[in-house]
């Protein structure tokens, strides 16, 4: 009798487990279909997009509406959107209860023209390629001493791994131009001598400086020269040392 009492209760035990996981199979399924039903798309709104349209954003997104909120992988369509707008520098996508969705785009400008093999290419401060080009944008400086490798829309600017550390450097040096509001006066940009970066500025000066430094405090070095100096004062800064910068005049 014992074991007849053992063999039911291992029995009912069973059954009420299968029951359980019934139940819980049913609430997921419950949930997925309120899900599936009630988060549709009825708006999407576009952030921060001035170069392109909101139509265009949301045709590079692959995004429409109807779609639904939280079935729909956000980060794969915000890198559509980086991909297939180049100047787009980023995109995020951001959900608004109950039914719209939020766009945020960070667009870019031209920051360098840097050759490739038939022609030079526009890139964005991160290093981004944006356009194959047979002119420059105003504010954008030409580089030269350096050759892309196989560039492409949307790509990242890389040149060849002995050179690599140059483009950390060009972007680097675009970045604290940025920062420092001296990007526009930034005309040349020689990449050409494995001993230092050197570039043009404000049409008056020939500017050298190490390929690993801060890049922020040399600009500062640099401004501070250029404020010493009278407006009609052409010649070379060297800013290679440490704590000191050096004029020489034309």
């Amino acid at each position: 009798m014992a074991r007849g009492r053992t063999t039911h209760r291992r029995r009912r035990g069973r059954f009420s487990f299968l029951l359980k996981l019934l139940c819980v199979a049913l609430m997921i399924a419950a949930v997925i279909g309120a899900v599936t039903l009630f988060f549709k798309t009825e708006r999407i709104l576009v952030e921060g997009n001035q170069r392109y349209s909101q139509q265009e954003v949301l045709e590079a997104a692959g995004l429409q509406l109807g779609s639904n909120l939280y079935l729909m992988n956000k980060y794969d369509h915000a890198q559509a959107i980086f991909q297939n707008l180049p100047y787009v520098e980023s995109a995020s996508i951001n959900r608004r209860l109950p039914d719209t969705l939020v766009i945020e785009v960070k667009e870019c400008s031209a920051a360098a023209s840097v050759p490739a093999e038939g022609g030079a290419w526009l890139m964005s401060i991160n290093g981004k390629l944006l356009e194959e080009t047979a002119s420059l944008p105003e504010g954008c400086a030409k580089v030269t001493g350096c050759t892309l490798v196989a560039p492409e829309v949307s790509g990242e600017a890389e040149f060849d791994a002995d050179s690599a550390y140059k483009m950390t450097a060009l972007c680097s040096l675009l970045h604290a131009a940025e920062e420092k509001r001296m990007r526009g006066n930034i005309e040349t940009v020689d990449l050409g001598d494995d001993t230092c970066l050197q570039f043009t500025y404000a049409g008056r000066f020939a500017v050298k400086l190490p390929w690993t430094t801060d890049f922020a405090y040399k600009l500062e070095s640099l401004a501070t020269v250029v404020d010493y100096l009278e407006v009609n004062e052409t010649g070379a800064i060297n800013l290679m040392t440490d704590g000191k910068a050096s004029f020489t005049p034309e």
